[in-house]
Formats: structure tokens, sequence, C-alpha cells
């Protein structure tokens, strides 16, 4: 049971002191405020009693087995500590103390050292750097946080002590309780993972973290767990810089902070931008049951802020319920469309009637109510009449828009468990949060599929194509020559146009007439040059030989002009112009292999039109993934236009995938663009990037 995840039965307090002012008083303080039903033992090198309570001079005199030690001594002397908490054998120990890796290479050492002292032993280590642990549920306080919330089966795991201090703060301010607080610290060895795996059984867990320290594992949890229990998560570092290693147009729009987000919500982690919207979204999730569908009714006493509510709707892909002509005759008093404007002379009974009726609508899943403090306005017993409403099982959120005269209404929201917020916007942020988190365990019958160790490819192709990366490895290069990739995409039947690389002009024109014909394409090929439009490497549309010979000569001039290294002129047939998508895929050190898809071309990054979604993906995923771009309906068909085969889309990404599945030398494929029309789709321009380590077979394979 998740009640028993530590079983703390007794706790020592290694550094105890009786100063009022030293954290060691602050924490045996704690344990004896909030009434800590197991044994406390303060550690003290100076006190022979804290808070009445007998010390000893080292952890080991402990005559008793002790469940958890909590460290709070200067950095210099933890390691030492903690070898004697191993020697008694103390199952968790919490390192309160600072002066490690956060304050550069001396303390990172020192961390390491703590992970030797720890490492073939049955101690397992919170911190360092941590401001403790809180079990409310066992009346346990391991922590300097001034509050103690109640019990209530909802988790807090957060990588800042200062923002878990608030958030304990804010808890109890806003009659929410909490089961585990846990301050991660430097996430020496505890990590989000140990946790998460471990609360399957609160009702709600929300998460404050800086970094992912496994992230193929937090997926992995989240898609174990994730259907049963929301898990709220504010990711910081939002505006870090993409990885660096790779340059290509899936290099940089594969990483960063919007590949991390997307990687967390396709496993049901739901995703906040800011410190309001977790602790806005915790209060909802806590107190209202999930909608069933998008369908929103507004009720508010101001046709303005309805107006505005309205808009952030739209936006945020919900939508504005229809209402039957039974519960229109019944709202006219009121407007009868949605949102329904009661007017500014409305009382609190003219908000009762219209509430009543639209939750009893089939069509409204979720119900907003605004209110602005209006003379007539009767602000409390309107905010009991919608906490009455609770009766009807559809989520209902408040927005009480004003100062101190809407405050009392607010509070009183509260203890009736209905999400209030000053601002519509706010309260439609976390409505959508809770619609699309519905919607993610509605989905729940696709399951994330578990890679196949090869695929349909790998026996027939695997020795040919292990081959072409050992030529690339021996010249040198990081990526494959062209001649390279048009083999291998060939073999994984990704349609290119037929295309020759050629040292000198007449071969490039024995090329053209035996086998490309006009109009063709000329470009330059080479390890270093990754956006050939951006120099004007590329020269379409060729419709003769004269044509085909001048801009021969043109680009053999370019490379000598721009010194471009182990250049070479690629001939390839002319496609004509259709919808440009990019294709890519790249391999992350904490998530695995990350498939991209969107809008292509040369202002793909200005565009930014992309979607990514963590390998491996069935059908169903991809279909959404193409869906959620901005391209989409216009590969569907618009104004007149033939809709594309999205099978043929699909069958791309599934082939790069399993070229990323089958071979561990690739580090990221860039398709872009790929051409696509009505009946026909190519890939004009295909990158493929070689890992930089030195030792790679097609034999080892990536596991996911």
């Amino acid at each position: 049971m998740v009640r028993e995840l530590f079983n703390v039965r007794s706790v020592a307090v290694i550094g105890a002191s009786e100063n009022p002012k030293k954290l060691g008083y602050t924490i045996v303080k704690n344990l004896v405020h909030y009434r800590f039903r197991g044994a406390i033992y303060p550690i003290s090198l100076h006190a022979q009693t804290i808070l009445g309570i007998k010390t000893y001079t080292h952890v080991e005199e402990v005559p008793r087995d002790i469940d958890l030690a909590v460290i709070a001594v200067p950095a210099a002397v933890v390691p030492e500590v903690l070898r004697q908490c191993v020697n008694k054998v103390i199952p968790l120990v919490i390192v309160i103390s600072a002066g490690f890796k956060e304050t550069g290479e001396q303390g990172a050492c020192r961390e390491q050292q703590l992970l030797e002292i720890i490492a073939g032993s049955n101690t397992r280590l919170l911190g360092p750097n941590c401001l403790g642990l809180i079990d409310a549920a066992s009346s346990l306080n391991a922590s300097f946080a001034a509050n103690f919330p109640a019990y209530e089966p909802i988790s807090f795991i957060s990588q800042s002590g200062a923002l878990g201090a608030a958030f304990l703060d804010w808890i109890s301010a806003n009659h929410l309780g909490i089961h585990y607080f846990i301050s991660l610290g430097n996430k020496a060895d505890l990590d989000e993972n140990y946790f998460l795996e471990r609360l399957y059984s609160d009702k709600l867990i929300a998460c404050y973290l800086e970094d992912i320290k496994d992230g193929q594992q937090f997926l992995q949890i989240g898609q174990k767990y994730n259907c049963n229990r929301p898990v709220i998560v504010l990711k910081a570092g939002r505006s870090a810089s993409a990885a660096e290693a790779i340059r290509s147009h899936t290099g940089v729009l594969a990483g960063g902070y919007p590949l991390t987000k997307a990687a967390l919500q396709q496993y049901g982690y739901i995703v906040v931008e800011t410190i309001g919207d977790l602790f806005h979204t915790l209060k909802a999730f806590a107190w209202q049951p999930l909608p069933t569908f998008n369908r929103v009714a507004i009720v508010s006493n101001a046709g303005g802020a309805a107006v505005v509510a309205t808009d952030t709707l739209i936006e945020k892909g919900l939508e504005l319920a229809d209402l039957s002509l039974e519960t229109q005759n019944v709202l006219r008093s009121a407007s009868i469309h949605n949102p329904i404007d009661v007017a500014g002379d409305a009382l609190s009974e003219r908000y009762l009637q219209v509430m009543e009726a639209v939750l009893q609508e089939e069509d409204v899943s979720s119900l907003l109510v605004i209110l602005t403090p209006q003379v007539m306005t009767e602000i409390e017993k309107t905010a009991a009449y919608i906490g009455g409403m609770k009766k009807y099982g559809k989520p209902i959120l408040a927005s009480f828009i004003g100062g101190t005269l809407v405050d009392k209404g607010l509070k009183l929201l509260d203890e009736r468990k209905v999400p209030a917020y000053h601002f519509p916007e706010t309260a439609l942020n976390v409505l959508a949060a809770m619609t699309w988190y519905a919607s993610y365990r509605q989905r729940t019958a696709y399951n994330l599929p578990t890679p196949a160790l090869k695929s349909p490819y790998y026996e027939e192709h695997h020795a040919a194509v292990n081959e072409l990366y050992q030529q690339a490895r021996a010249l040198g290069l990081n990526t494959l020559p062209q001649v390279s990739v048009d083999e291998l995409t060939r073999r994984y039947h990704i349609a290119a146009p037929e295309s020759y690389v050629c040292k000198q002009v007449d071969q490039a024109v024995l090329c053209v007439r035996a086998s490309v014909g006009y109009p063709c394409v000329l470009k330059i090929v080479a390890p270093t040059l990754l956006h050939k439009s951006d120099i004007g490497a590329v020269i379409t549309n060729i419709k003769d030989e004269v044509a085909l010979r001048e801009a021969y000569y043109q680009l053999e001039a370019l490379i000598r002009e721009r010194k471009i290294a182990d250049a070479a002129i690629c001939v390839q047939k002319y496609i004509e112009p259709g919808r440009q998508l990019i294709v890519g895929a790249t391999r992350d050190a904490n998530f695995g292999t990350i498939l991209l898809f969107g809008s292509g071309g040369i202002y793909t990054e200005l565009l930014g039109d992309v979607v990514r979604r963590v390998a491996p993906l069935e059908r169903a995923e991809m279909l959404t993934m193409i869906s959620e771009t901005r391209i989409a309906p216009i590969l569907e068909g618009m104004r007149g236009q033939k809709a594309v085969d999205i099978q043929r889309i699909i069958d791309v990404i599934k082939a790069v995938e399993y070229l990323m599945q089958d071979y561990d030398f690739i580090q990221s494929i860039d398709i872009n663009p790929l051409l696509v029309s009505a009946d026909s789709i190519c890939a004009v321009d295909i990158k493929i990037f070689l890992n930089s380590a030195k030792n790679h077979t097609t034999d080892n394979m990536i596991e996911h």
C-alpha cells in the first residue's frame, strides 16, 4: 500500500540542535509538534536533551532500529555521518544539507562520494540539498517546512524545496490536504521515477521538475499508471536551447522543451506551463469529476466576460454546447443561446434556475459560471447555489471577477470544493486540461506498442546496410553519402527520385539521356552541406542539355567559392511541386527515438508546424500525429484540391521508424521535403546522420 511507502516508525535527526535558529532544531520541533507517533532520536554533540527528548552523540549509539535518518550537518561532515547510517542499516536517509553538486566541481565530487558510500548497502538516499519529506498519513514531518496540511490522497514531488514550501502553504490556505510531500533536491539516488512508481494509489500527483533523470523510465511509468490517476507536471527550462549535436531540420525541431512536452503528453502526463497553472489545475482535479466530452456551457451576468471566455474556450479546443428547445424554453428569463447571459440584474435565483436547466442538458459536459459584482448581484448566495450543483456529477468551475467584493464568494466556493478563479481564462485553461486528460483515458484502448526487435526488412537487408555504414566510417564521414542513402531508402521502400552522383558534366548529360530525362534537378551533396537552398546549391526544372551544362558549371563554381569539402554534384529526376512535408527521426539521450512530422520546405523551422512522438507508434497514433498539424486540412483536400493518400505518408513515417529501430548507428534521419500529391509521394531530399560512437553494427539493437 502507498501508505507504507517507507513505514517509518522511528526517526533520527543528525545535527539536532537546541538553538531555535538552527535547522536541526526545526526538524525535531516539526516531528514533535505534528505528533509523529514513532520514536524520535536527536543526534547532537552538544545538547543533552532537545524539547525534552534524550539525545545521542552518534547514530550508532541508538539502542534500537532506526527507519529514517535526517542529516542536517555541514556538507563536509555528511559523508562520515552517512557511513554511520549505513553501518546502522538505516533504510532511508534524507540529506537536508546543501553544498554538493549545486555548488560546483568540489561539491559534485562530494555528492559522488555519498553514492559510493551507499553502494551495495540497504540504505537509500533522498537529497542532498532538499527540504525533506512529509507523510501526512503517518503524521511524519521530516522537513523544515512550516506547514503541515491535513491528510488527503494527493502527493507533490518537487525538485525545488522553496517552491515546495510555497505549495504546502497554498494547500493549507485552499482547503486541500496532502499525502506525501517529497523534496528531491539533487536526486543523487532517489528520483521522481522511484516515487511515481510507488504512489500508484494516490488519486492525484503533482510534480515540479527541472530535469527528468531517466526519461524512458518516466514514460514507462506513465504508460502503466496514468490512465488510473492523473499526474500534473510543471517542467522548468522551456527556454533552453535544443540539443546541439545535430543541425538538420529534424535535429533542431525535435529537441528541447517541445520534445519533452510532447513525450510526456503522449504518455498521459498533464503538462502545465506556470506555477499558477500547476496550483489551479490541481485544485480542479482534486475537487471535480472529469468531463465526459468537450462541450461546455457558460452562464454569466456579464456579456463582455462571456464573449472573452468564449474566445478562450474555442482557442483551447473546447466547444460551446448546443441547447435543446426544452432548455431554451426554461431560459426565457435569460438569453436562450450559449453563452447564456443572465443579465446584470440577475439575482441568485435566476442563476439557480439557469444552472439547473443547463446541467440537465445532455449536450453539456461541463459548466463555467461567471459572476461580476454588480449592484443587484447576490455574491455569497449565488456561490452557495453553485456549490449545490455538484449533485449533477458534471465538472463545474467558477470565475468571480473582481476584488474585495467577490472575496467572500470565492472563499465560500473553496469551502464547497468548487474551483473558483478571478478570471475565466484561468478556469478554461484548467477545464481544457481536464478534458484533454479525460480524452486520454478514453483512448486507453490504444495501448502503446512494444517494439519488435527487428523490422520486416531487417533479415533481408541488414548485411548490405551494415556494409554501407562501414564504408562511410572508413571515409571518416558523419553522414551517409548520397549513393548509400539512395540504396538504403530503396531497401526500406521509401519512394525517392532517380538520382546519380556525377564527377563531371558529361557524365551528368549521359545519366539524363539514359535514365533520368528532362526536366531534371542538379544539387550539391556534401557531408557538411545541410541546407542546400540557403546557398543556391539546388537548381530545379532544368529542361534541356544547354541548361544542364550551365547549371553544372554554376554548381562547380559554387563548390570552389565556398570551399565545400567532399562535395559532389547529383543529378535527379524533377518531381512536380506538391505539398511539402517533413518526416524525421532522431535519438534523444533521455527519451529514445523521436519521430517528427509536419510542414516541410525551406521555411520548416520558421513555420514550426511540426508534431513529435516517442517511437514506436501504432497507425492510429500516426494518424493523430498528422491531424495535429496545421497542414492537415490541406492534406485532406481544400478549395477543389484532391486529398492525398494519408496511408502513403504513414508508410514513410513507419519506414523511418524501422530504420531507427534496426540500426543503432543512425543518429538522425531528415526527409525534407517529402512531396505529396493526390496520387504520388516522393522523398526529394534525404539525409542520414551517423551516431558519433565508433563501434556500431547493425546487430546492436536499440532497447526501448
